[in-house]
């Protein structure tokens, strides 16, 4: 018995030793995937609520991407425009589609830098200009696409599946040539620039989802803006068509 307890006793340091040396280990290894936990939160929170990066001083995009939960977006852009300090610029996301008259009327003593529209069938656009202008050119497009995609339906095609798809295509182009309207219901964002204490009052106004508002004010003619159509209720997608 007492070789058996000489024995343990030689071997309890070893032991003793080895079960530190595991601990510290995990303990490493769990700081570790803790820390890249953190990163990967912080990175996912800056490419959804912060992604308007600047280059060469000037931003390069305010708003969600595809694909951003639009509850959860909401949030904390919201907690992101109560922070906010000095000028600033932001997409203002309406809650209904309006004529590009009332969403500028709407804009109040804000500078509207432009307006987010898209017509019934189309996909988003940022206007600047002159709307009737952009409203030709929309029909233009969209005139070209389905001759186009008519052109290939009288060639003949084989696959049922192609064939369906072209033919919803027409379908879908058609009527966006005919309701597209410079004085219709197409505008549902508009970009404005102000002090922040402006935007944050101009928040409280009915009729807006989010006054999205980005790092600064500091903009040019390749910034993108990108804001959440009365539709998008789950998530973003800029490149979905507008309900017909």
């Amino acid at each position: 018995m007492s070789v058996s307890t000489s024995r343990w006793s030689r071997r309890d340091p070893v032991v003793l030793a080895a079960a530190v040396l595991v601990v510290v280990v995990l303990g490493f290894a769990l700081a570790a995937l803790v820390a890249q936990r953190r990163v990967n939160h912080k990175e996912r929170a800056d490419l959804l609520s912060e992604q308007g990066q600047a280059t060469g001083g000037k931003l390069d995009a305010v708003g969600p991407l595809n694909g951003t939960d639009v509850a959860q977006y909401v949030i904390d852009r919201q907690a992101a425009l109560q922070k906010a300090t000095g000028s600033r610029v932001a997409v203002v996301s309406l809650s209904n589609y309006r004529t590009a008259a009332e969403a500028r009327a709407d804009a109040g003593s804000l500078t509207v830098v432009g307006v987010l529209a898209a017509p019934p069938g189309g996909t988003p656009s940022v206007v600047t200009g002159d709307i009737r202008q952009w409203v030709q050119e929309q029909k233009a497009s969209a005139t070209a696409e389905r001759d186009q995609t008519q052109q290939m339906l009288n060639n003949g095609v084989d696959d049922p599946e192609f064939k369906g798809f072209y033919q919803s295509e027409v379908a879908r182009l058609t009527k966006l040539i005919a309701t597209i309207k410079p004085d219709g219901p197409l505008v549902f964002g508009i970009v404005v620039r102000g002090l922040a204490p402006e935007l944050q009052a101009f928040a409280a106004k009915p009729g807006l989802r989010l006054v999205d508002v980005a790092p600064s004010d500091k903009v040019s003619d390749k910034t993108q803006y990108r804001g959440i159509r009365p539709e998008e209720t789950v998530k973003v997608n800029q490149t979905t068509p507008r309900p017909l």
